[in-house]
């Protein structure tokens, strides 16, 4: 499981330290400063802990480095070993081939599943490899100058993605086929469920939806109050993207947190995130490959186990929020890996074609509620 999305405490941990990478469960897991350390790998956050060992930087998470005492300490670390930092950047395309923009704004060798991405871009799999990708232009044109494969169409509905074929959908202004949506929440940003194949922020009586967006019986935001387009304009300041009257951006394509600038507006961000690749692939750590004692299954990392073990859940943490060992086919197989009673369901799945069997409930993290 790739556990460090979506693990509430670890959540919590990230916000103090800066976050974990979100974009690889490579040998980089673990973040440290004067409060404590936060394991990316294994969910755990202790107020203490004893210095991270390093024998270069590159054995260190993004921002430290690893000094004479071989630990690594908060500072300048670019995952090499000594000289001066590569070229400074805002995008992709400032970098030269084989390089990337990192979330510091200076190009790293190879890609973003150490660097992380710079503002405006999101470390995706884009033809087989991890690509900081930028949103989606009205023209179809990427933000990125095209260095990355984006696949920009400027769609406003799912009904324009008709020629990606059935189940394609509109998401943050581009057509995603169902191989490319979300399965599973663990891979939506922003604690969002995958509702129907479409990561989708939670709600209830204390948590607002973004505007346009209003909150369903089931605790996300599917409503549309004010829908647009068809002749339908939007009114008091709000712009029209995907048939929502949304809130404009910001100077800049700015938006509040959680939201994403597509053709104008600020819209939740509705593409799952993509670790790794093929279905059933054990991790080795290393970059665009699941930790070592983890699968790759729908694109994500997941912690495997055996439910036959018999002894701390097959293999799962039992103090953790995923801690049964559950079943799941992918690719036409079955695996056994770390999970709860509401992720990694299998009564449907868009992605496959899998609809709910009663046409009055709705898919969300593989349950039909």
């Amino acid at each position: 499981m790739k556990r460090f999305f979506w693990v509430t405490l670890g959540v919590a941990s990230a916000a103090i330290l800066g976050g974990c990478p979100i974009y690889s469960d490579n040998v980089n897991r673990r973040v440290c400063n004067s409060t404590g350390c936060y394991d990316c790998a294994n969910d755990y956050y202790s107020d203490s802990c004893s210095p991270w060992q390093c024998n270069s930087s590159s054995d260190c998470p993004n921002g430290y480095s690893c000094d004479s005492s071989n630990v690594c300490v908060s500072g300048p670390g670019y995952g090499y070993d000594g000289g001066n930092p590569p070229g400074s950047c805002t995008s992709p395309r400032d970098c030269s081939s084989g390089s990337n923009c990192g979330t510091d704004g200076q190009c790293h060798p190879g890609d973003c599943s150490n660097s992380g991405c710079p503002s405006g871009y999101q470390c995706k799999l884009s033809n087989g490899t991890l690509q900081c990708v930028g949103p989606a232009t009205r023209d179809g044109g990427s933000t990125d100058g095209g260095k990355t494969d984006a696949g920009p169409t400027g769609c406003q509905s799912d009904t324009e993605c008709a020629s990606f074929g059935a189940g394609a959908k509109c998401l943050d202004g581009t057509c995603v086929k169902p191989a490319d949506q979300c399965s599973d929440a663990t891979q939506c940003p922003n604690s969002e469920q995958c509702v129907q194949g479409v990561c989708t922020p939670a709600c209830s009586a204390t948590v607002a939806c973004p505007v346009g967006y209003s909150c369903d019986a089931r605790g996300v935001c599917t409503g549309n109050p004010a829908s647009c387009g068809g002749g339908q304009a939007c009114t008091s300041g709000t712009v029209c993207v995907e048939q929502h009257c949304v809130t404009p951006c910001g100077a800049g394509n700015t938006c509040p947190a959680a939201l994403v600038c597509v053709n104008g507006g600020c819209i939740p961000d509705q593409k799952p995130q993509f670790v790794c690749g093929a279905d059933g692939t054990p991790g080795n750590g290393a970059p665009g490959n699941c930790a070592v004692g983890s699968l790759c299954l729908h694109h994500n990392c997941y912690i495997a186990c055996a439910s036959d073990a018999g002894v701390d859940g097959g293999g799962c943490r039992a103090a953790d929020k995923f801690n049964t060992c559950k079943q799941v086919t992918a690719s036409g197989n079955t695996y056994e890996v770390c999970g709860s009673s509401s992720n990694l369901g299998s009564e449907c799945d868009p992605t496959i074609g899998k609809a709910c069997a009663d046409s009055s409930k709705i898919c969300i993290d593989g349950y039909c509620k």
